[in-house]
């Protein structure tokens, strides 16, 4: 074969296959046809792990959001107190889920926040120090600065806030906390 005929080819694709061949154009197309049909089945296989799952129907539970919280306008607070040591941080967490489901506000600021606890019988002084362990712990999610911060809750935070808004609407009831 002389030197005119001989053709060299590489490729280096973006998940890191590589394909090199050195011949005749119609040795290369078929090396290369064959490289391509050879990743076809993991491509599809891994097309279908990062195409999004559609989600289970997860069902929230019901919380009566309206026995442990009351509203004025774009103001909440709680109608009692939570139990516990970190009473600021879980108060935190049930007022942001009842942010969400009653005003529709995910992310509401700091200030809006500490005006909620306050109304509601605790006294704080600064947000970020109060919620400084639930940002550690995967909780809360917190963005921005100073008096433009937002506090969100993340799915473990959510999960909680749910537990305590519960344990909550059983105490209002009169009932006891579940062991």
């Amino acid at each position: 074969m002389s030197t005119e005929q001989r053709q060299r080819v590489r490729l280096r694709l973006p998940d890191g296959a590589e394909f090199e061949a050195e011949g005749s154009p119609e040795f290369i197309r078929a090396e290369r046809q064959e490289f391509l049909s050879s990743l076809a089945p993991i491509e599809r296989h891994s097309a279908q792990q990062t195409r999004p799952q559609p989600k289970a129907d997860v069902q929230e539970p019901s919380i009566p959001w309206e026995a442990i919280t009351e509203r004025k306008g774009h103001n909440i607070h709680l109608r009692a107190k939570l139990p516990g040591e970190k009473q600021q941080k879980d108060a935190c967490l049930v007022l942001l889920a009842a942010s969400q489901k009653l005003l529709q506000q995910p992310k509401p600021t700091a200030a809006q926040l500490a005006k909620w606890l306050r109304t509601s019988g605790y006294p704080i002084q600064r947000m970020d120090r109060a919620l400084q362990e639930a940002v550690a712990q995967g909780e809360i999610l917190s963005s921005g600065s100073r008096r433009a911060r937002r506090y969100e809750l993340t799915s473990p935070g959510r999960l909680k806030a749910f537990i305590l808004a519960e344990q909550l609407a059983l105490s209002i009831d009169g009932h006891k906390y579940p062991s």
